[in-house]
């Protein structure tokens, strides 16, 4: 489930919530078909090369193999397709033999449900197709039932299920948050519901409640520019995230204009490094605000590259990125609606995040800095 967990991050839970009135949040989260398959991987193909044995007999003469599933929409559905590997034999004086062998295509649609809870998000197969390399329909009677006895259900396993979640997307924002608003995050998550779901072409639009406690915009305080140890702790954090990305934006196949893209995410990141530092120490005026000026001119050209770049990262790093920009994309959003969750995208919302993030990465760098000032 840890793909899921962070998937979740973008519904907007990186707040700074403090006390005030309740109310319910609906967020439209967008899933990407790209991420959705790191999640089916992650969680149904356990063998090597984005495989997995779905059926096999106690002498191992028959199995069913599926591998490299691709996901796209089809008819308001996920479509997913595998190649398929199939074999039935029998033991004969010790050795298998086999009587049927056959590879070809498979191709589901699943539905997108929400159960009656709200809390758990599954996939059942409405449709299963076979076809071997030439497409034609599989019609071998023996073979159709069993990939629908043990493909089908290998393949509606997938779930996001919120209970079995809410403890690691707490442990996971806990960096994001200041100590003081552990609380309220931690009521907010046990307040995450699913509402809606649907499908289309680009991936699935889940909607997301959550209750939250109102936050006035004109009452937010304005926090002091970092000193000089808290600056000292974000650059090494900066950097880090800057090294690790750059290193891995180069090995990371771009699917189209690979070079240009490459390079504008190197400029964009660079911007945002000087206009992150300016935020961070400069005397904070409201309309001439460094971070707010930054993404107002880059975020439309640069998430769009993060998203293409950190969908093929491996692993955390992916989960990482996505997290982050979709919870900035979620930031503009809830500005819109009033801040209900205390967000800013400006410097000063920046250096709470930035507090918030060294307080978790060196505990003692924070209690050094609260002494010194």
């Amino acid at each position: 489930m840890s793909k899921m967990r962070a998937l979740l991050l973008s519904t907007g839970l990186l707040l700074t919530a403090q006390t005030g009135i309740a109310r319910e949040i609906n967020i439209p989260v967008p899933m990407e078909y790209g991420l959705i398959k790191s999640v089916l991987v992650s969680q149904l193909y356990d063998g090597p090369d984005q495989s997995v044995r779905a059926w096999k007999d106690g002498k191992q003469c028959s199995f069913l193999d599926l591998d490299h599933p691709q996901i796209s929409g089809e008819q308001g559905q996920v479509k997913i397709q595998n190649n398929v590997q199939a074999r039935v034999g029998t033991a004969l004086g010790g050795k298998c033999m086999t009587l049927i062998e056959w590879s070809g295509i498979l191709q589901t649609l699943q539905q997108p449900t929400l159960d009656a809870s709200g809390n758990v998000l599954s996939f059942p197969v409405t449709q299963l197709n076979a076809f071997d390399r030439n497409g034609q329909p599989l019609n071998i009677a023996q073979l159709q039932s069993l990939i629908k006895k043990a493909a089908e259900p290998k393949l509606a396993a997938l779930k996001i299920d919120l209970n079995q979640s809410r403890p690691d997307i707490a442990k996971t924002l806990l960096p994001f948050i200041a100590a003081e608003d552990s609380e309220e995050l931690h009521d907010t998550i046990n307040s995450l519901r699913f509402n809606q779901v649907k499908a289309d072409e680009k991936g699935i639009l889940i909607n997301v409640g959550y209750t939250a406690t109102n936050q006035n915009a004109g009452g937010l305080k304005a926090a002091p520019a970092l000193n000089e140890t808290e600056l000292k702790q974000w650059r090494s954090l900066w950097q880090g995230w800057q090294a690790s990305l750059e290193k891995n934006i180069e090995k990371a196949p771009i699917n189209t204009d690979a070079d240009a893209s490459r390079a504008t995410l190197r400029d964009v990141l660079q911007k945002a490094g000087v206009a992150f530092e300016q935020g961070l120490t400069a005397e904070y005026v409201a309309e001439n605000d460094p971070v707010r000026k930054f993404f107002n001119s880059s975020w439309d050209v640069l998430a769009p590259l993060l998203r293409n770049a950190s969908t093929q990262l491996p692993g955390n790093n992916s989960l990482r990125y996505v997290t982050l920009i979709a919870a900035t994309d979620l930031m503009y959003e809830l500005e819109s609606i009033g801040s209900p969750l205390g967000l800013e995208v400006s410097s000063n919302g920046l250096r709470k995040l930035a507090r918030s993030l060294i307080a978790h990465e060196n505990p003692k760098g924070k209690t050094k800095a609260k002494r010194k000032g």
